[in-house]
Formats: structure tokens, C-alpha cells, sequence
């Protein structure tokens, strides 16, 4: 039996030492994401042969990540012969394609490890972030510049002592956001929230964007690697033209240049997500396989 518990703050040292231990890490596979996410939708988390294993509880469906850090393999037959157990709907997520290989070759059941388009990671090259160079980002550098010459505006690092701002800034901007359920970005709200009670503590960097001495854009992550930024929140007032590339810009710019690769998650299947994330030209699409078990899903 693996013995999960609630992912707690205390747990970042043990977690974030099987993390770095990762090839090719996504955004799932962050200490910031697991643990604010996981006040929220309710993360569990354990160590199995020397690797993490979270499972998140979520809509009747236990969500498992693939086991990192140890021996992956060991880990994961342990977690197989717990879900065997267990006959409740769940997905194992976050695979590589090395870790799909590696699933589809040890598992005895019929379930096969296959890409999960609507979850691969957007990574773009920061450079490219930074300058918006030749016809493909000519709309993006029109938008900044009528930002530019509009705007009385200033760019900071974001540091603790802003976080009360930003959040009268979100909770202003999910008030002017037009829509009539509201209960999704009011739940994202809460992980931002978690997000910033550690801030410092949990190694975040961010950027804020001021008009007229105003907070009206900001945006934070944290480092997956060496090469990798991962962009976890960016919050912009959609009403002024030009604030989400500007943000977007600027911290790129000040902060994440030294960084080849900004990745920037997820665009979990919403066609209007698509399309922005891919006007802005990913260098690549970090792909990532599941496998589901018990659902409509493995059929």
C-alpha cells in the first residue's frame, strides 16, 4: 500500500529533490504548481521508492502523476497494483514519451499509454518572447506599441510586498470578466492565492505592470531547469490594449532572459487558449501521454 498524504508546504525540500532529478519536465512537475493546486482540488502525495507519486481528487476521478525521482519502474508497479486494487476510474498523466514506452512495456492490462493532446506544454524560445522579430509577431509589436504610446506605464519585479495589489487587481479583474459562471476563475483565484501565502519560500519570480501608478497586469513561475521558466499566472484587464503582450514582454525581458526556453503549460483543450498560445510561435509542444483506468476514456 502507498501511504499518501496532503501535500504541505514542508514537503518542498523531499519533492523538489525528485523533481530535479527530471529530464524534460513539464509544468505539472513543479513544487509551486503541486502545492497550490493542491490546497484547492485536494493533492496527495508520497515517496515510493525514491520518487514522487501525487494523486489529485478531482470530479470522481483519481488523477495520478507518473513516478519521478527513484526508480521509476519499482514506483510504478506499485502504483499499478494500487489502482488494480483500488477498480475506481483514475489516469495516470505527465508521461514522456520514455515513460509511455516504459508503461506500455511492463503493464499486463490492456490500457496503453497514448498522447494527450489538449495537455502538451507550449514552450517558446525567450528570445523570440523578447523581440517579437519579422511578419509573424507584427501584430503582437502593433499592440505594444499602442500600449506604449497610450499608457503612462512602469514595469517591476514582483516581489512580496506588491502581492496585496495584485490580488485587489484579480479580484477587480474577475469582477469585469464577462461571463455568467464564474466558479472556474473564482477556484483559479484561490490557487493564486495559495500560491502567493509562499511565495518567497517556494522560489517564485514574477513581474507587475503599472499604468498611471496602478497595478493592471502581473505575472509569475518558477524555474523547471537550468534552460526552462515555466509561466504558471498571468493576469491582465483584457479592456486595455496591448497589456497581456506588454506583461508578457517585459518579463521575459527583465527577468528570464538568461533562460533558453519559457514554458508557458497548457492549453487543456479550449480552442480560444489554442490559438493564442500558438500566435505566439512555440519552438516546441512538450508532449505528455496518459493512460486511463475504469473511465470511458481507455476505450
Amino acid at each position: 500500500m502507498i501511504d499518501f498524504r496532503h501535500v504541505t508546504i514542508e514537503d518542498k525540500g523531499w519533492i523538489s529533490n525528485c523533481l530535479k532529478n527530471r529530464a524534460g519536465r513539464t509544468s505539472e512537475y513543479s513544487f509551486g504548481n503541486i502545492y497550490s493546486y493542491g490546497q484547492v482540488i485536494d493533492i496527495d502525495v508520497a515517496c515510493v521508492d525514491g520518487c514522487l507519486v501525487s494523486v489529485a481528487h478531482e470530479d470522481g476521478l483519481n488523477e495520478y502523476c507518473f513516478p519521478v525521482g527513484g526508480d521509476s519502474e519499482a514506483a510504478l508497479k506499485k502504483l499499478l497494483e494500487l489502482i488494480r486494487e483500488k477498480k475506481a476510474p483514475a489516469v495516470i498523466y505527465g508521461m514522456n514519451s520514455e515513460d509511455a514506452l516504459l508503461f506500455n512495456g511492463m503493464n499486463d492490462g490492456p490500457e496503453k499509454a497514448k498522447p494527450g493532446r489538449d495537455w502538451f506544454d507550449y514552450c517558446y524560445r525567450s528570445d523570440d518572447l523578447i523581440n517579437l522579430r519579422g511578419k509573424k509577431y507584427q501584430s503582437k509589436r502593433n499592440h505594444i506599441s499602442f500600449f506604449e504610446r497610450n499608457n503612462n506605464w512602469s514595469y517591476e519585479t514582483l516581489r512580496s510586498g506588491v502581492i496585496p495589489e495584485c490580488l485587489e487587481m484579480s479580484e477587480k479583474w474577475l469582477e469585469e470578466y464577462e461571463t455568467e459562471d464564474k466558479s472556474e476563475l473564482e477556484t483559479e483565484l484561490k490557487i493564486i492565492k495559495n500560491a502567493f501565502e509562499y511565495y518567497d519560500e517556494i522560489g517564485y519570480r514574477g513581474g507587475v505592470l503599472r499604468a498611471d501608478g496602478l497595478v493592471i497586469a502581473y505575472t509569475f513561475g518558477e524555474e523547471l531547469d537550468s534552460s526552462h521558466f515555466c509561466v504558471h499566472f498571468e493576469k491582465a484587464f483584457s479592456g486595455i490594449r496591448g497589456a497581456y503582450p506588454m506583461i508578457n514582454r517585459e518579463f521575459v525581458k527583465n527577468e528570464l532572459s538568461a533562460y533558453e526556453f519559457i514554458n508557458r503549460e497548457d492549453d487543456v483543450g479550449r480552442e480560444n487558449l489554442r490559438r493564442a498560445k500558438l500566435s505566439y510561435h512555440p519552438a516546441y509542444l512538450a508532449e505528455k501521454f496518459e493512460v486511463f483506468f475504469y473511465t470511458d476514456a481507455d476505450s
